[in-house]
């Protein structure tokens, strides 16, 4: 093969590739290859797909523009479907899951022209409807919970297009497919922070005692005090002396929900008893262990009443 023969196949060969990678034009091996097929591609987004379950109700919107790619810029598509799935992912509550249902339904009247000729729609869901939709109130979800929307899109000839019979290239970052959508839900907490704590009773003297102790955030709504003595260990032994909690006597705030765990036997062989309660802005929490050290501590939220309840 001469080199003018080899220059002109480069040629060509350079311009399917290039063809295949143009935004604008289908690309066809990423399709099914039983014929023409067509997929949902991201344009933009608004909001966020986090639902905080302590605003839910009064949540914002979230929005998501897609606009639709077949042979013919998307005006073979004649219908946009979004299916609903909820999955119970809090086996403490049992198995809510539900779906699939057909919750949203889009049509050609619905969509419009973009300036590139694609046929384009925008969608607004909010954590409302879609627990609406499935049936279930608010104090039934949980946080770590998920509601998914499946997407498909229905042509002219019958055929439909999903994640689910597309292939990992439409589906990947370089053609954008948005077929599916996943809301977790979530109570954002955040009790992190020193605070002031006075204890009294203490097993060891008359006098009260007034500490500064650190709530210390460890993720995903767990927390533990820097010191579970609250600081008396140091009056009561002298020195700097502290009880560092250790794993199992940590809290967990879900959805402003705590609990102390009461009769926990330490490494030490101690069993210690736990009550405690809020009133407004003060935690008083009354602790006792069988190697007789005791106190009730109260520590004082600086912001206004405290955010969360004992559960």
């Amino acid at each position: 093969m001469n080199t003018l023969s080899i220059s002109i196949c480069t040629g060509i060969l350079l311009c399917i590739v290039c063809a295949c990678f143009t935004e604008d034009l289908v690309p066809a091996k990423a399709f099914d290859s039983g014929g023409k097929g067509a997929y949902v591609r991201f344009v933009r987004d608004l909001g966020s797909t986090s639902i905080n379950l302590l605003k839910a109700e009064s949540a914002s919107s979230y929005s998501y523009t897609v606009e639709f790619v077949d042979a013919e810029q998307g005006h073979l598509v004649t219908t946009y479907e979004l299916e609903l799935f909820y999955k119970d992912n809090d086996p403490a509550n049992g198995d809510n899951s539900f779906g699939p249902i057909l919750f949203k339904t889009f049509t050609a009247n619905d969509f419009t022209t973009n300036s590139n000729g694609f046929r384009t729609v925008t969608v607004t869901v909010n954590a409302a409807e879609m627990m609406s939709a499935i049936g279930l109130s608010f104090d039934e979800i949980r946080a770590g919970d998920e509601f998914i929307l499946d997407g498909r899109i229905v042509l002219q000839n019958g055929s439909q297009f999903g994640a689910e019979n597309s292939s990992s290239a439409i589906n990947g970052a370089a053609f954008r497919g948005f077929f599916d959508i996943t809301f977790t839900c979530n109570c954002p907490s955040n009790l992190g922070g020193y605070y002031t704590v006075v204890s009294s009773d203490i097993w060891c003297g008359p006098d009260d005692r007034t500490n500064i102790v650190a709530i210390i955030a460890e993720g995903d709504g767990v927390y533990r005090f820097s010191d579970f003595s609250f600081g008396t260990y140091g009056y009561c032994y002298g020195g700097a002396l502290t009880i560092p909690s250790d794993h199992n006597l940590k809290f967990t705030d879900i959805c402003t929900e705590v609990s102390l765990v009461d009769g926990y036997t330490d490494e030490f062989g101690v069993t210690w008893s736990i009550d405690s309660e809020i009133n407004g802005n003060l935690w008083a929490i009354n602790w006792a262990n069988t190697f007789g050290e005791s106190a009730t501590s109260v520590i004082a939220y600086p912001h206004g009443n405290w955010p969360i309840t004992l559960k």
